[in-house]
């Protein structure tokens, strides 16, 4: 039961204690959070005595020191009543706001009380802003005559250096001189109206007087430094390039070139009227873009000149151009001339094919109208009707299409001649064949063997058979040189053939022949090898000599092995 008690008593204790511990917390919180709104009161408190500060007053009585005339009296009087309204009407409602506050911290209404400090720091800040405002508008009254006179200095230093740059090339300037100079002296007569400005106070005045003033030295500066350009070039360079181009233009239509498309007079009628314009400007001291539109007369001209010499360059490519199609007209028109002649020979002599034929009248034709065109281009340089730089490019055109008619007659001339050289060589190739086919008879005649086998017979009977038709294809007119090589291949392969089988014929029969002789030697040794070479020589005799040869080998290989070697050997 103690134990009880004495465990309550415990808890209670500490409930008590954290109890007091939050307490003192809270009452510290809440002070520090007074003491913060106290001294939040305070700042602004100090910012609203800041509102009209020294500066602000300061300025106001500089600018009363400076009041001469009715229109500074005006903006004296504004700028008073303002600050005044500042001092009398909106500083004592800010500071109503601020006692107001105070009393809000005292009764605890601290959620009221931070509300009402932001309409406070509001209404401070937009105050000042007022008073920031005021304070740079009087500013630039008082500053003034300091401010615009160090502007004036350094006006007067740039101009003095402008006009001793003027001054040491004067005769540069030519027409424009009368006006650099009058604008000159507005510029000095304006130095002295300043001063007669400031001496009234007319602050208003002076600000639009030294603006004009720096306009006019910056006008003045880019007409010092361009202007000896501008007259260098509308005075001097372009209208020499003028009267170049004039010459060489009149020069080059009286020796045949049509010049029509550059508009050369027009273009030069132009450029006078817009030198005329850009001088009447410069003596208003009005240059804006004169340089370029100059320049770009300059460029012209180059591009002219540059114009001309392409067509002196065109009419010599154009002359050796149209030389060289009339001359490939000429040679393709006497060998088509030719080929007609003797078309009908051809004709005769070999199967031309329609498409063969088609390709002949075809160049025939592109042929005649080449010259055609050929002739209506000469029509149009007689009439001087187009420049020569376009009618280059028309007769490399028809230089181009006289390539390709000549590539297409080689090609035909080359077939023709193709079928010409496959009759020669059918008729070379046929002595060959018989040649060929002679040997063979010969070696057949010239080793005689019991028996010739029917597949020789067989042979030779094809070998004959393709040199008749060999014959008869170089007889036949008009010959086809297709079917003419296809028999010229094929006789030459069967005669081939038969040569062949020929010579391994005889060969392998003269092995036989050998293998039984030889093998004779042994014939009372072995009865086996007997027998052996008695079927060799049967199967000899009966024109079976392949097998002879391999019944006589096997039956020596075990007396006297490599015997089939030794035989090739004896053969060679």
């Amino acid at each position: 039961m103690e134990k009880f008690v004495n465990e309550t008593t415990l808890i209670w204790s500490i409930v008590v204690a954290v109890l007091i511990f939050l307490g003192i917390i809270f009452v510290v919180l809440k002070t520090k959070q007074i003491k913060k709104l106290k001294k939040h009161i305070e700042e602004l408190e100090i910012e609203k005595n800041l509102i009209v500060n020294a500066p602000v007053l300061t300025e106001l009585s500089k600018v009363q020191a400076l009041v001469k005339n009715e229109r500074m009296t005006d903006r004296y009087n504004n700028w008073n009543n303002e600050i005044t309204k500042l001092k009398d009407v909106t500083i004592p409602r800010i500071t109503d706001m601020i006692i107001e506050i105070d009393t809000l911290v005292e009764k605890k209404q601290y959620k009221l009380t931070i509300r009402k400090m932001t309409d406070v720091e509001i209404e401070i800040y937009r105050s000042k802003k007022k008073a920031d405002f005021l304070l740079d508008e009087m500013q630039l009254i008082t500053s003034s005559e300091a401010r615009n006179r160090d502007y004036i200095t350094k006006l007067k230093a740039q101009y003095r250096e402008v006009m001793q740059k003027y001054n040491k090339q004067k005769s540069d300037y030519g027409e424009i001189t009368d006006s650099i100079e009058l604008q000159s002296e507005n510029i000095e007569k304006r130095f002295k109206v300043f001063e007669d400005l400031l001496e009234q106070n007319e602050y208003d005045e002076v600000e639009k007087l030294v603006d004009s003033l720096d306009e006019m030295i910056k006008n003045i500066t880019v007409v010092v430094e361009e202007v000896p350009t501008i007259v260098l070039l509308g005075r001097s360079l372009i209208p020499t390039r003028i009267t170049e181009v004039k010459t060489l233009y009149e020069k080059m239509i009286n020796e045949g070139y049509q010049l029509d498309y550059l508009n050369i007079e027009y273009n030069i009628e132009e450029i006078e009227k817009k030198i005329r314009n850009i001088f009447d400007r410069a003596k208003i001291l009005n240059i804006e873009d004169s340089i370029l539109e100059l320049k770009t007369m300059v460029e012209y001209f180059d591009s002219v000149m540059n114009d001309f010499e392409l067509e002196k360059r065109s009419r010599k490519v154009y002359d050796d151009t149209c030389k060289s199609v009339i001359n490939k007209i000429k040679k393709l028109e006497k060998i088509m001339s030719d080929l007609y002649l003797q078309l009908d020979d051809l004709k005769v002599s070999y199967d031309l094919t329609k498409e063969e034929l088609d390709v002949l009248y075809n160049i025939n034709k592109d042929l005649e109208e080449l010259h055609k065109d050929y002739d209506t281009l000469m029509t149009h340089s007689k009439n001087k009707t187009f420049a020569y730089s376009k009618l280059n490019k028309e007769a490399e055109i028809l230089n181009v299409k006289a390539a390709k008619i000549e590539d297409r007659l080689d090609y035909c001339l080359e077939t023709l001649g193709t079928m010409k050289d496959d009759e020669l060589r059918a008729k070379e190739q046929l002595k060959e064949i018989k040649v060929l086919l002679k040997q063979a008879k010969y070696r057949i005649r010239e080793y005689k063997l019991p028996v010739i086998t029917n597949n020789y017979f067989i042979e030779l009977q094809e070998a004959n058979d393709s040199i008749k038709e060999i014959i008869k294809e170089l007889d036949k007119k008009p010959i086809n040189i297709n079917t003419l090589n296809t028999r010229v291949d094929t006789a030459r392969d069967l005669v081939l053939k038969l040569y062949n089988t020929t010579n391994e014929m005889i060969k392998t029969a003269k092995l036989a022949e050998m293998a039984i002789v030889y093998g004779n030697r042994y014939r009372s040794e072995k009865l086996e090898l007997h027998k052996g070479l008695n079927t060799a020589e049967n199967l000899f005799f009966k024109g079976d000599y392949k097998t002879s040869l391999e019944v006589s080998i096997n039956s020596m290989e075990e007396v006297e092995p490599g015997i089939y070697d030794r035989l090739l050997e004896e053969c060679k």
